[in-house]
């Protein structure tokens, strides 16, 4: 789904195979969905010209499908999921503080930052343990 502001309160935008055509996208998302598709457009962008490092030849990156779809009802996007807290993005970010840190030398000293992104995953941890046995 590809979030616009200037599309009506009733459609939206998703970026789909090329390989999808307008009645594949119809049935999809009124079958999946249970939404009222009322009109189904889509256009294709060329992909971007650009210049192989390694060799120096022009390179044309993929094409993209972009479908923008009218339905009958008013639609929302979704809300950005919190990365930080469902899909792990603290120990990310520790992970490649301590990457970072660890290519400055050969012995790794951890910041003020690091210990304390550490001390918020371990406490987050710990909530979600409390939280399962009292569930239990």
């Amino acid at each position: 789904i590809i979030p616009d502001a200037r599309l009506a309160k009733n459609q939206a935008a998703f970026r789909v195979p090329l390989n999808v055509n307008k009645l594949d996208i119809k049935d999809y998302l009124t079958h999946l969905y249970n939404v009222t598709v009322t009109d189904v457009r889509t256009t294709v962008f060329a992909g971007k010209l650009g210049t192989n490092r390694f060799t120096g030849q022009k390179e044309r990156s993929s094409r993209i499908k972009k479908a923008i779809v009218t339905i009958k009802e008013e639609f929302e996007y979704p809300k950005e999921a919190d990365v930080d807290k469902h899909f792990g993005g603290l120990e990310l970010k520790y992970e490649q503080m301590r990457r970072a840190n660890k290519l400055k030398g050969w012995r790794i000293r951890p910041s003020m930052d690091m210990m304390a992104l550490r001390a918020k995953i371990l406490e987050d941890r710990r909530k979600a343990e409390d939280a399962s046995s009292q569930k239990n």
